[in-house]
């Protein structure tokens, strides 16, 4: 079996796997993603536009986006589960790749919204991006994932999906 009906199986397993995280047992998650308080988490090391990335986080459910954050807690376990999915490789390789994360600005808007429409309430910015500056948020590959910074969303990245359980 070839490396890519390996990786399309894979994702089918995922996508019929998320329909029994919604109301049956609240403390499972796909294989491969991890639970932090009411949502899953998966990272996915294929890179992709920030918009691709988002629309193929949306292919796991109503309820599923690039990832918001909304607490430093809520950034660790992201970090953490980025730091054990990325162990094996050497990201540190191509200098400070970055993921993607679900905050973005809208083309010809002044606010910070995250895509899952959810409350702009914590920020872990690098240095907090200008009003002109680029409008998709990544976190930073070398800061262990704690702080994030803004590039261009046709940029290609990994990415972090989160969905509610």
């Amino acid at each position: 079996m070839g490396p890519t009906r390996t990786l399309r199986l894979g994702l089918l397993g995922c996508l019929l796997l998320v329909p029994r995280l919604h109301g049956q047992d609240p403390a499972a998650c796909a294989w491969g993603w991890v639970l932090f308080e009411d949502g899953c988490y998966g990272f996915f090391p294929r890179e992709l536009s920030w918009r691709r990335a988002e629309a193929f986080c949306q292919r796991f459910g109503m309820e599923s986006h690039l990832a918001s954050v909304h607490s430093e807690e809520e950034l660790q376990a992201i970090a953490a589960l980025l730091a054990s999915s990325r162990s094996g490789e050497d990201s540190q390789e191509d200098g400070d790749e970055g993921v993607w994360i679900g905050l973005h600005r809208p083309l010809g808007s002044r606010r910070w919204l995250w895509s899952d429409s959810s409350e702009v309430d914590y920020s872990s910015w690098h240095r907090q991006p200008g009003p002109r500056r680029r409008a998709c948020a990544a976190l930073r590959d070398t800061a262990d994932f704690m702080t994030w910074y803004s590039d261009a969303c046709a940029d290609r990245k990994p990415f972090v999906c989160k969905s509610g359980i």
